[in-house]
């Protein structure tokens, strides 16, 4: 099995160019408004950087990562689903009871996998490249306290836009989401180097330029217009 994940880890780097891409789109859309706005092509992107990802740390025996890109694919498919007509929006419980399935069925997947197949006791794994001459075993737990961190921020910029979404019954991007977008990708950068995970250092870096540039956009946004007469 050890020898399968580490000639499957590449397949990864799919989920982190979806991911990267969909900031670019986004971006440059915006450029192009001279406003920060969110296309419909940032959420498929999502979706689809989302499913990969998913895939990818089930293999890998990451369980903390495939739950929460489990929940990215109901968030970014809502998200889809407050562009439509609010009569074909569906109601903020359902939405609780797609999130609640989905760790449901995560889980339950990691069990099966466990017991039928590795029955090695645990669900988290510092995934070997097939590039690396040796794994990554002996990693301070300060660094991952910070990976931690950082995966936290990174991960709660969806649920904190898809919470404001659902006040405002529409999908945006809000401020808060670019700022928590910075603060995590620089601190995942210094944690997926220390690790030397390539798959999941490659997303943030790509997505850096793009957060801070719908910063500046927002900030310009704010401020008033002077009248000259």
């Amino acid at each position: 099995m050890e020898e399968w994940r580490t000639i499957l880890y590449p397949l990864g780097f799919l989920s982190s160019f979806a991911f990267g891409a969909r900031f670019i789109v986004q971006w440059l859309q915006s450029e192009r408004q001279q406003r920060s706005l969110v296309p419909r092509s940032f959420w498929y992107l999502s979706l689809l950087g989302n499913v990969l990802l998913a895939l990818h740390s089930f293999i890998q025996v990451q369980y903390h990562i495939c739950v929460v890109q489990a929940c990215n694919i109901v968030i970014a498919w809502r998200n889809l689903n407050l562009m439509q007509a609010k009569s074909k929006q569906v109601s903020f419980s359902f939405v609780l009871g797609l999130l609640i399935a989905a760790i449901a069925l995560i889980s339950a997947a990691f069990i099966v996998q466990d017991f039928y197949l590795l029955r090695e006791g645990h669900w988290f794994r510092i995934p070997t490249a097939p590039w690396q001459d040796q794994p990554l075993t002996a990693v301070s737990w300060m660094w991952h306290a910070l990976g931690t961190l950082a995966y936290l921020l990174f991960s709660s910029r969806f649920w904190v836009q898809w919470w404001l979404a659902e006040q405002a019954h529409k999908s945006e991007l809000f401020v808060s989401f670019w700022w928590l977008s910075l603060t995590g990708a620089l601190l995942s950068i210094a944690y997926f180097l220390h690790i030397r995970d390539s798959v999941n250092l490659i997303g943030p870096l790509i997505g850096i330029v793009p957060y801070i540039r719908n910063l500046m956009l927002i900030q310009k946004q704010s401020i008033p217009v002077k009248n000259n007469e």
